[in-house]
């Protein structure tokens, strides 16, 4: 294992001495490296998501009537959320 240093504002070692305090992690260490972990996960399954697009069919043309349909479909979700 390797040791890392980190220089956090007081702000953030404050936020990060409140989520160890609060028993989901062990130590600050253990939170940051969820934290990494989470991001690397997170980076994978998204290059998955993009092959799967590009290898899911003919890509379609999308006009302005498409996108604005698009953009109000996640409008919608997002106020419902």
């Amino acid at each position: 294992m390797t040791n890392v240093t980190l220089n956090l504002s007081d702000e953030l070692q404050q936020f990060v001495a409140s989520e160890t305090a609060a028993g989901q992690f062990d130590s600050p260490a253990g939170y940051i490296a969820a934290l990494i972990e989470r991001a690397k996960d997170g980076k994978e399954q998204l290059h998955a998501q993009l092959i799967e697009g590009l290898e899911s069919g003919d890509p379609i043309q999308l006009d302005a009537d498409e996108w604005s349909r698009i953009r109000r479909d996640i409008e919608q979700r997002r106020s419902h959320a």
